[in-house]
């Protein structure tokens, strides 16, 4: 058995450690932030690494372990190795759901994701990734104007959904009105654009998180400030 830890840095240039996680309790049951820690995997699971044509290593030694330190990336660390290097990283954190079935540490979320109402920069950040149209039905006041756009949260705010990027989408209003249930994960779908490969978006992704984080190094983390978790699944195809 094993741990599947991804090093990579986030444009804030922060180190983020991501992993395999499972519920373990409530860190703030009022918010729905929940307690999640790593769990073990078995080591098929480097297929879904290799389905996403994602570079991995198996690790099973002290100096290999440190060539990851240095290099960042996917590996699936030993579990007693494991737990003998990264027990700071493989304990339990606050985390809150993000996008379809990932979890995020709060602490890498910009605190205006906490607040009900997106800012209007967010909101205008959002109409123009989604094209200034209604993800559902298509239309958009350039064509009809009696049309209103709303910036709906997926995951319902009072559900623990936040007010970011990865929640929000662009509906008009009757779309929105007609939402039913209002919590409808399958929306997240919509948020793909059809032309968009998702495998290769996640590989470059993948990659300038890797080249930041051999910019920035693992140990250049301030003594007594962990990398957080991210913890996302792979896509599975």
């Amino acid at each position: 058995m094993y741990y599947a830890i991804t090093l990579v840095a986030g444009e804030n240039n922060k180190v983020e450690f991501c992993t395999q996680s499972e519920w373990v309790g409530w860190a703030d049951e009022q918010r729905q932030i929940e307690l999640r820690q790593a769990r073990l995997v078995y080591p098929a699971f480097v297929e879904l690494w290799q389905t996403a044509r994602q570079p991995y290593a198996i690790i099973h030694t002290v100096d290999e372990a440190i060539l990851f330190l240095i290099g960042g990336g996917n590996a699936l660390v030993e579990q007693t190795l494991a737990r003998g290097i990264f027990p700071r990283l493989l304990r339990s954190d606050p985390s809150v759901p993000r996008g379809r079935a990932g979890f995020v540490s709060p602490s890498l979320l910009q605190k205006t994701a906490f607040r009900r109402a997106p800012t209007p920069k967010l909101r205008m950040e959002v109409l123009k990734r989604d094209g200034r149209r209604c993800r559902v039905c298509g239309r958009r006041p350039d064509d009809n104007i009696d049309l209103v756009l709303h910036v709906h949260h997926i995951r319902p705010w009072e559900r623990g959904g936040i007010t970011d990027h990865s929640n929000l989408i662009t509906l008009c209003h009757t779309c929105h009105t007609g939402l039913h249930p209002h919590h409808d994960p399958s929306l997240f779908e919509y948020l793909d654009s059809p032309s968009d490969d998702p495998i290769e978006e996640e590989l470059k992704e993948f990659r300038r998180g890797v080249a930041r984080f051999r910019k920035i190094g693992f140990f250049s983390t301030i003594d007594g400030d962990s990398p957080k978790r991210a913890s996302r699944p792979t896509r599975k195809r």
